[in-house]
């Protein structure tokens, strides 16, 4: 995590709350009139669902570790909210971990252990990607997710369009602080490696992270079984409408 971004974050935190500083949660994306912005050195590419929709495996090959890290927002696992302590010490494995309007209304994170646990949660609450415009689209709207370099949408940025991602992120690579979905598709997906491999977190139409660094997964990992920061951790991105 950049220093940077770590005090900035905590000097929000502490100011919208009277000197208290609080766990973050995701916010509307504001209005905005970005269009497309091209990564300074990657490909944007088709991203076919099958690419994203599968599970990841208990593993820890980040480097450089925040030791002790541990998100500050329960995360809602099969109906239960466990805090991230008592996810590691039930050593809970998630696949995929999900921000949209229920999250932000229980002020949760929702987890999900397999691929087949989240696309029953996206049919059962009509929200499943799709790589193709449903018709569904509200509008008028922004498409595009944008990424910005730093915290609360700060610094350089970058934007994807539904239907398209990249596999790589070159310059780009454990980069991203901060994003807002698409307004008019149903999901932003970024992953823990190159290519969509590891851990997933998705966020849905419409909702902003002013912080990735509130946010982590957990590794399941022995001996380790540690959690990591999705701040300055995130290799591929893809957007769905």
């Amino acid at each position: 995590m950049k220093l940077k971004t770590l005090i900035g974050s905590l000097t929000l935190a502490t100011l919208l709350t009277g000197g208290t500083a609080v766990a973050q949660n995701i916010e509307p994306v504001p209005p905005h009139e970005t269009g497309e912005i091209p990564s300074r050195d990657g490909e944007m590419v088709r991203v076919p669902l099958s690419k994203v929709l599968k599970d990841s495996a208990r593993e820890d090959i980040e480097q450089a570790p925040v030791e002790g890290f541990l998100p500050e927002l329960p995360i809602l696992v099969d109906g239960v909210k466990y805090t991230a302590k008592q996810i590691q010490e039930k050593d809970i494995h998630l696949s995929h971990y999900v921000l949209d309007a229920r999250s932000a209304e229980q002020a949760v994170v929702q987890g999900f252990r397999t691929t087949a646990d989240v696309t029953k949660y996206f049919n059962q609450t009509g929200q499943f990607p799709s790589e193709q415009p449903t018709g569904a689209e509200l509008g008028p709207c922004n498409p595009w997710s944008v990424f910005f370099e730093h915290s609360w949408y700060g610094g350089a940025n970058f934007s994807v369009y539904p239907g398209w991602g990249y596999n790589t992120l070159g310059w780009w690579n454990d980069r991203i602080s901060s994003m807002w979905s698409t307004q008019c598709g149903r999901w932003t997906v970024m992953t823990e490696h190159h290519y969509f491999g590891g851990h997933q977190l998705w966020v849905a139409r419409a909702w902003a992270v002013g912080n990735m660094g509130s946010y982590g997964w957990y590794t399941g990992w022995w001996p380790f079984r540690r959690w990591h920061s999705w701040n300055d951790r995130v290799s591929s991105v893809a957007v769905y409408w």
